[in-house]
């Protein structure tokens, strides 16, 4: 059977993660090196520093700085594959999601490392250049459903930009236009959840900064992949220099089609295991949702400290994490997320006094209990400053996804679209949010 190794884009780092493995594998000293010189090159502060500190910047920090974060995810990737490849597991094809597309011609050995550190670089120069401000909205939904919402919500700008799964869609468009997406959305009883980007990628309207790339690439080396790579924007293998060059001038503009790649390869090349390599996991729930339960599906386990603690697992060397022994290891008391304030024991929501809260204590028993319930871990993982995404490994999707669960169960209104989901990434910030609502409605 064959064995497909996959690189997710936006999402995948977290701080420290690299620290161990650059410890153990000096030439991983010398990719970090690499790429912080071309990053200071664009006036950015290094990747080596975040990735090898475990105190390092939060994502959302990162994020702050796009073109880090999309470094990071890059960098953490192509390294692990190394290592993986050293180890005697890397894998017969390839696949990268959306960023992860240019990870995956780096490790077939089509575009330089530091080459491929530029054209994310590049990408985000010619994008701020743009006079164009948006993002992406997350549907719980097909594509083809999706399609017909971006319809009814109007515009020039909406469109199906990710197919991830047949429950998750991702629909790109302008500031002025993804509110009455996420409105209409809702009213038909769709999960809508704004993702953290500040442009509407893999769409048309960023077609001048995609040119500029192009422009920008004209001088990279580019040569024909040395494994075989599959492509979600070509549709179809990477046959040459010449497709890879595609994707480098295409993948700010065409759709990323994963949920028909990963069938593909399930159908047509007998792929019946799936490896995510990344320091946290970002694929994996999509190809869970879109493949028979019978396929074989690894990737980094919630609560990884440490590249290697993955690479063991995706290796082969100790058996995939149990949900039922997780633990989180505490950040220290200066980085916790947690505010643990007073509140009243009931809170009626809107004021109409229609329904109420119970005291913050029993509503971070209920978060937890849903969550666990929902996952499948133990509810003790969801201590106080257990970070949802850094420390467990929960997207901002499935987060929200949860959160709309119990706002629904306790009648409080949606969050209004311009708020941050980001902000509220333990189970105190949720509760606090949902007590905010309460009071506030609608206006947090």
């Amino acid at each position: 059977m064959t064995t497909l190794v996959q690189f997710p884009g936006l999402g995948g780092y977290a701080p420290g993660m690299l620290a161990q493995l650059t410890q153990d594998a000096p030439r991983v000293a010398g990719i970090l090196e690499e790429v912080d010189r071309v990053a200071a090159d664009y006036g950015l502060g290094t990747v080596s520093g975040p990735l090898t500190d475990p105190n390092g910047a939060s994502i959302e920090k990162l994020a702050d700085t796009p073109t880090l974060l999309h470094l990071a995810s890059y960098v953490s990737g192509y390294v692990m594959y190394q290592a993986m490849c050293a180890r005697g597991t890397g894998g017969d094809m390839l696949l990268g999601h959306s960023t992860g597309e240019i990870t995956a011609l780096v490790a077939a050995g089509a575009l330089s490392v530091a080459d491929g550190a530029r054209v994310l670089c590049e990408r985000e120069v010619a994008l701020a250049e743009l006079d164009v401000s948006g993002g992406l909205v997350a549907l719980a939904a097909g594509s083809a459903r999706a399609h017909h919402l971006c319809g009814a919500a109007g515009g020039l700008s909406l469109t199906v930009s990710l197919s991830n799964s047949p429950v998750q869609t991702v629909i790109s468009g302008t500031d002025q236009e993804l509110p009455r997406l996420e409105a209409v959305a809702r009213a038909a009883g769709v999960q809508a959840t704004r993702l953290l980007v500040r442009y509407p990628h893999h769409n048309q309207i960023l077609r001048r900064a995609a040119d500029l790339v192009a422009e920008a690439a004209v001088t990279y080396e580019i040569a024909d992949p040395k494994s075989r790579v599959y492509s979600p924007i070509l549709g179809r293998f990477v046959d040459h220099a010449g497709d890879a060059r595609r994707i480098i001038d295409r993948h700010l503009t065409d759709p990323v089609n994963y949920l028909h790649a990963i069938r593909t390869l399930y159908d047509d090349c007998e792929v019946r295991t799936f490896i995510e390599v990344g320091v946290r996991s970002v694929l994996t729930d999509s190809a869970r949702e879109s493949l028979p339960a019978s396929v074989t599906l690894l990737g980094p386990p919630p609560v990884a400290r440490s590249a290697v603690e993955i690479l063991d697992i995706l290796s082969g060397v100790t058996a995939p994490v149990s949900l039922r022994d997780l633990q989180v290891v505490k950040p220290p008391a200066d980085t916790a997320g947690a505010t643990n304030g007073s509140a009243p024991a009931v809170m009626p929501v809107n004021g109409s006094g229609a329904a109420s809260l119970p005291s913050r204590e029993a509503l971070m028993a209920r978060l937890r209990s849903l969550f666990a319930a929902s996952l499948g871990y133990p509810e003790d993982v969801f201590t106080d400053d257990a970070h949802l995404e850094a420390d467990l490994g929960i997207a901002s999707v499935k987060k929200t996804e949860l959160l709309v669960r119990l706002l629904d169960e306790f009648q409080l209104p949606t969050p209004p679209a311009a708020m941050r989901m980001r902000d509220y990434n333990t189970i105190p910030d949720l509760a606090r949010l949902m007590e905010n609502l309460g009071t506030n409605g609608a206006s947090v």
